[in-house]
């Protein structure tokens, strides 16, 4: 795997060397981490702000729920 170098604060590395060895892991994994996670928040902020959107057109959302429902109450597969 090829590598390089990326020019941080001496503040910035001293907290992504420490949180390394706290966990017994690289820093380029801390590093990965950190990017996964605010992936994730990333993800899941837009999730809700497409829910808040959605809610804001009364029929779009009741659409929505009914639809919602049905799922729920389908039948697992092999379920009669």
């Amino acid at each position: 795997m090829s590598s390089t170098t990326v020019k941080v604060p001496v503040e910035l590395r001293d907290r992504i060397a420490a949180r390394a060895r706290s966990r017994h892991v690289s820093q380029a994994q801390v590093i990965s981490m950190a990017l996964e996670a605010l992936d994730r928040r990333e993800f899941w902020t837009t999730v809700r702000h497409g829910y808040n959107s959605l809610r804001e057109n009364p029929e779009a959302w009741h659409d929505y729920v009914l639809e919602r429902d049905d799922w729920l109450d389908a039948p697992l597969i092999g379920e009669q």
